[in-house]
């Protein structure tokens, strides 16, 4: 018998494996549904994918499965759905089977029509899981049902495939709506997320499976490019908008809290320069509360100094290197800044641990359901239980493609101020422009499919905009790796055990800076120097000829 709602709705979270236990602690605490047992019920299940051997139902989202429970067999077909901040919405499809092979003729015909006859002559198994899943029904806010699974083991490849046997560990909870609204899932959801280090996590066990299969490893994600159209309205868009960058912040997260790659750290920083971005773009259309403000800022701040020296260590001495004339000493210059580094990873990663971004993501993803804009001018819960006012109400609903024509026009202002004037600029002037040329890009960005049915010359000429915005941001952004670099150096040198071989200290305290940190210093203020008339003055000259394309 097929499911009678095929609709499934959970929100999964990835909890690290040392808290397991206290989890499970946690729960033997907690009241279940009235009329269920106290007892949680525990099962070992092994679940057998199928597919194609070239994956052609993974790459359409389509996920097809059969699992033993006990002595009992259920096959599954599930499709992609939609995705956010750990929350999924999908269709369902589940019946028993006699044993452990596909039953085609079980399967409803609306199931049927994601599996292609061509194609189901050709599935077999890929991958399986292996976990131990324990479960309890509870209460959750406004009388919601919600079953909670805790499933604990790993998913492999079998001996035979391609990539040979690989495995991956599980660990992880899934709060699925039984009935009720999805914010009871949140609210559960923050409580754990606080107290556990949990992260809303997207990826479900049959792409985790997928990814093994193929021996495709983690790693940095990059922006996504949107998908925004013409017959948007402002609160859409701005919805849209904020999903995607949360989306690759999430993404990321998990590889800066445990991976030494240095781009996750960078495309996480980039993430949230992105929402910034979005936020100040589209605050007085809607605004997000105070405390989820707070909390990017908190995000923000940990994620700077490693990034900084990630790009003094990476980018920036490495392109002096080869001019110093002592490869020895600079090596043990770099030794020594190396060490530096390695301290300010560990002490961002235990700062963004305990800013809990995992409860900060959930409370956002919330807040984004509850179309929050619309609760109050800042973003908050109006005291009164009014709505915003009316005049901004007719902003959220105004339609978005007009509004991008004339919050792309304002942005554009400074930068054309800033190129006529660019070699009069002070230093702390060209940071500006640089800053206005950043948030200029990524509101190109956002709103480039919006101009996708204008005429070819127009796309031609929005292209051309967004290279010389990359360019000039580039350009202004090496100045300023420059003048970052000369603040990182100079405070290393008042750390006892920093560039110990290029620095001679006094015993009040005062640095004197050896031949290596002379040479450096010096080529960096050069860097800065130039910034008034060389490439950056010719790249951000280039706006005054500009024409417009929205």
């Amino acid at each position: 018998m097929t499911t009678p709602h095929p609709h499934e709705i959970e929100l999964k979270l990835a909890l690290p494996p040392g808290q397991a236990e206290a989890f499970l602690k946690r729960m033997a605490r907690r009241r279940t549904l009235k009329g269920t047992s106290s007892t949680p019920v525990q099962m070992d299940l092994v679940t057998r994918y199928f597919d194609t051997p070239d994956f052609a139902l993974s790459a359409e989202g389509v996920a097809l499965r059969v699992r033993r429970a006990g002595r009992r067999w259920l096959q599954t077909l599930k499709t992609e759905g939609e995705r956010q901040g750990g929350l999924s919405r999908r269709a369902e499809f589940e019946m028993p089977v006699t044993r452990g092979e596909l039953d085609w003729t079980r399967f409803p015909a609306v199931a049927l029509a994601y599996v292609p006859d061509a194609l189901r002559t050709q599935v077999v198994p890929v991958f399986e899981t292996h976990f131990r899943r324990t479960a309890w029904l509870l209460k959750g806010k406004a009388g919601a049902q919600i079953e909670v699974a805790l499933d604990v083991g790993e998913v492999r490849t079998p001996k035979g495939m391609n990539a040979g046997e690989r495995s991956q560990p599980i660990c992880e909870i899934e709060l699925e709506l039984k009935s009720g609204q999805p914010d009871a899932l949140f609210a559960l959801a923050l409580e754990w997320a606080g107290a556990f280090d949990c992260l809303p996590f997207d990826i479900s066990k049959a792409e985790r499976g997928v990814r093994l299969a193929h021996g495709v490893a983690d790693e940095p994600v990059k922006a996504v490019p949107l998908e925004l159209d013409d017959g948007m309205s402002v609160e859409d868009g701005f919805a849209e908008i904020v999903q995607n960058c949360l989306a690759q912040f999430q993404a990321n997260l998990p590889g800066v809290l445990s991976s030494d790659d240095i781009e996750y750290v960078h495309q996480a920083r980039v993430a949230l320069r992105r929402l910034r971005a979005a936020l100040r773009l589209m605050r007085k259309a809607c605004a997000l509360p105070d405390e989820l403000l707070d909390g990017l800022r908190t995000l923000a701040a940990a994620l700077g100094p490693a990034r900084d020296w990630d790009v003094l260590c990476g980018e920036t001495l490495p392109a002096i290197a080869p001019h110093y004339p002592d490869q020895n000493a600079w090596q043990h210059g770099m030794q020594a800044l190396e060490l530096r580094r390695t301290e300010v990873r560990a002490a961002m990663q235990d700062a963004l641990t305990q800013a809990r971004p995992g409860a900060w993501l959930l409370a956002l993803q919330r807040w984004l359901l509850q179309r929050g804009w619309r609760l109050s001018p800042n973003g908050g819960v109006s005291p009164s239980g009014e709505s915003v006012p009316e005049a901004q109400r007719f902003v959220q609903l105004s339609p978005l493609d007009a509004w991008a024509r004339r919050a792309l026009q304002k942005g554009h202002r400074p930068i054309v101020r800033g190129a006529r004037n660019f070699g009069k600029l002070a230093p702390a002037q060209r940071h500006a422009l640089r800053i206005a040329i950043k948030r200029q890009r990524y509101a190109a960005e956002f709103f480039q499919t919006l101009f996708g049915a204008h005429p070819e010359g127009h796309q031609r000429r929005q292209g051309r905009y967004l290279d010389m915005l990359r360019n000039a941001q580039d350009s202004l952004g090496r100045a300023n790796d420059a003048h970052i670099a000369w603040g990182l150096l100079t405070a290393a040198h008042t750390t006892p055990h920093v560039l110990q071989n290029v620095v001679d200290r006094s015993p009040l305290g005062q640095v004197k800076s050896g031949p290596m940190g002379d040479f450096v210093l010096g080529w960096l203020a050069a860097k800065q120097a130039e910034a008034a008339s060389g490439e950056s003055a010719r790249r951000v000259r280039a706006f005054l000829k500009l024409k417009a394309y929205w």
